[in-house]
């Protein structure tokens, strides 16, 4: 994820997302993302299908859970949020921590 992040700085595609990759503690979390650009916010908009996008967003929840990633994730760009915040924690429960507007 970090150097998928890094390669995202370099805006190489504008459909692509914009992610900075945050280094974990290992006591709160690993590791997480902060992006203020998502490439699926940006193809579900070009299809005006923007209302669909949050349930994009919910998948990363079943993800997590199959992995054990332990993910807790605060806001999405997808429900009017400035960014996307997930961060993971190995072994911790997946939490969501506010109710989904879908």
């Amino acid at each position: 994820m970090e150097k998928a992040a890094a390669e995202r700085q370099k805006r190489l595609y504008p459909e692509d997302s914009l992610s900075t990759f945050i280094q974990g503690d290992g006591k709160e979390f690993d590791f997480g993302m902060d992006t203020t650009e998502c490439a699926i916010c940006k193809f579900f908009h070009a299809q005006d299908a923007d209302e669909l996008t949050p349930y994009m967003c919910l998948t990363e929840f079943a993800v997590s859970k199959a992995l054990s990633m332990g993910l807790v994730r605060t806001t999405t760009i997808a429900e009017g949020g400035e960014k996307c915040d997930p961060r993971y924690k190995r072994g911790r429960e997946t939490i969501q921590s506010k109710p989904s507007k879908c």
